[in-house]
């Protein structure tokens, strides 16, 4: 006879043959010769058990990459509720965060297009168009979107000139806020960034604090949500620290997204997003991400950066 395939939440442990009875050792019997009557196909399908049936899901994911604002873990904690919220606002859809150790990992994942929706710093953003992708929202609050540079209290740094011959960290080459525009600023204060300093670049914005606060940098430059993150996680080492100075505002990060993810998508996850700000949920999600909200945004906002670039190429790398 054929053998059935069966899913059960549970598989109850065997007695024993000296706990079953004579009833039980016949029942067991009469199996085994069942089951000696299978093929060998139908032995294979013989019942499997298991916690609970697989559950095929029919929704569409879309991978959602965030830029290394902060480490991995913070990421996760912060950016988590944001997917949960977007599987809720759009119809049949799963929204997978994404994050990376390093800026490299992040813009390698963009070059591949492996990000259905991305939220990279503003230079990425231009780097993306290359890469198939386009603006459709940006985090509010500009003015927030600047470099800062934070020193040990007992810094005896003062005025940037007190910097040539030290080591400055950085979280990496294409953080525009904490290292483009804090060297753009340090060369228009009078020192030559590629010559008269010792450039760190140390991966993250903790690292850069970290650095700045065990003395192995005289100077970290970093954001103000670098810096705010700072803070929070590590007060006790924050204590002994301030910012000295912090450079011009740029445009916020966008969201952006791949060309060939359906316009539909595209205007929804848009729509959601410029939204979050209505309720009181939406607002206390925005708190934990440190922004006061997101505005509909498109391409054009993000030209100045290719003006802003091409200022640091000149000015900082000297290329001609």
């Amino acid at each position: 006879m054929p053998c059935s395939r069966a899913m059960t939440t549970s598989a109850p442990r065997p007695a024993g043959l000296y706990g079953m009875g004579a009833r039980g050792v016949s029942m067991l019997l009469c199996l085994s010769c069942l089951l000696c009557a299978c093929s060998p196909d139908e032995t294979a399908r013989m019942p499997q058990y298991a916690s609970q049936a697989p559950v095929h899901d029919p929704r569409q994911h879309w991978v959602f990459a965030v830029h290394p604002l902060y480490n991995p873990q913070l990421l996760h904690q912060k950016y988590l509720p944001l997917m949960h919220y977007l599987d809720q606002s759009v119809p049949d859809a799963v929204f997978d965060l994404d994050t990376s150790a390093d800026y490299a990992g992040f813009e390698a994942k963009l070059m591949s297009g492996h990000a259905a929706f991305s939220l990279p710093n503003p230079y990425e953003a231009v780097q993306s168009w290359a890469w198939g992708y386009h603006v459709l929202a940006k985090m509010a609050g500009d003015e927030d979107f600047r470099g800062v540079f934070i020193v040990r209290k007992d810094s005896p740094v003062k005025t940037p000139q007190d910097l040539i011959g030290k080591a400055v960290a950085y979280p990496a080459p294409s953080a525009l806020a904490a290292t483009m525009a804090t060297q753009l600023y340090l060369q228009d204060h009078g020192v030559d960034v590629q010559s008269q300093l010792a450039n760190r670049f140390v991966g993250t914005h903790n690292s850069v604090l970290m650095n700045t606060y065990l003395g192995q940098s005289a100077v970290g430059a970093t954001s103000p949500r670098g810096w705010e993150a700072f803070q929070k996680a590590n007060p006790r080492e924050a204590a002994d620290m301030k910012q000295l100075w912090q450079t011009p505002p740029l445009v916020q990060n966008p969201v952006m997204a791949r060309a060939d993810v359906p316009p539909g998508v595209q205007a929804q996850v848009r729509n959601a997003l410029i939204h979050l700000r209505d309720t009181a949920e939406g607002r206390q999600l925005l708190l934990a991400l440190d922004t006061p909200g997101f505005d509909a945004a498109e391409d054009a906002q993000y030209r100045p950066i290719q003006t802003f670039v091409q200022a640091f190429n000149s000015r900082v790398k000297k290329q001609r």
